[in-house]
């Protein structure tokens, strides 16, 4: 763990913060998680980490092994169609509601974004960004708070594969186009065919990670 995980605001929880460390990669898959070691680490006492590990098990982020061992959960290609199917639907239900409750300023506000994405398109880490704000957009436009609670949680689990499908030649070019048809169908008022585009966005980058997985176990 290096010193900027270190330099987390203190205002972030334990967990927030071992949550972050698992999602960004900071402590990968396999990683044991001991509280003693982690504590002295973020600088806080064993209780809360205990109790952000408790978190993080119940999440899926860590798995118990025996009664002392607790570890960063393994990632697999069983896991990663698991993880990506499901943010599919979540995904796709949040762009149907985004479609019919959309004003003109919210259709400003992602036109910007897809204008942002489509100028960078060979920028992998800018149309990452500009990705997820415009996800962040759609699900604000939604309403539907129940699916966007549901959401964070699928995806810290899709954050854990993003890198197998965002630094992928060609992956950022194609995700912008993929976006700019997301929002053309939501800016259209279509329920239907938005739900149905954000679908095919999301497992064209399944699609995409399950390619890049299994050429890696090939490798090794």
């Amino acid at each position: 763990m290096d010193d900027r995980w270190r330099r987390r605001s203190a205002g972030s929880s334990t967990y927030e913060q071992l949550r972050a460390l698992i999602v960004e990669g900071g402590l990968e898959p396999g990683a044991p998680l001991s509280a003693p070691e982690l504590a002295e680490q973020l600088g806080v006492s064993r209780t809360p980490v205990r109790e952000a590990i408790g978190s993080l098990v119940l999440e899926g982020l860590a798995v118990r092994r025996g009664s002392n061992r607790t570890m960063v959960a393994p990632v697999s290609v069983a896991e990663l169609e698991h993880v990506f199917d499901v943010r599919a639907r979540l995904e796709g239900l949040i762009a149907a509601d985004a479609a019919r409750r959309l004003t003109a300023a919210d259709v400003e506000a992602l036109e910007r974004l897809i204008v942002l994405m489509e100028r960078l398109r060979d920028d992998h880490v800018e149309v990452v960004r500009f990705g997820a704000e415009f996800h962040d957009e759609l699900q604000r436009i939604s309403g539907n708070q129940l699916a966007e609670n549901l959401l964070r949680i699928v995806r810290a689990h899709a954050d854990r594969y993003r890198s197998l499908t965002s630094r992928r030649p060609g992956r950022s070019s194609d995700a912008a186009d993929e976006h700019r048809a997301i929002f053309e169908a939501v800016a259209a008022r279509d329920p239907d065919r938005a739900e149905a585009v954000m679908r095919e966005h999301i497992d064209a980058a399944k699609a995409v990670a399950i390619a890049v997985m299994l050429e890696r176990d090939a490798a090794k």
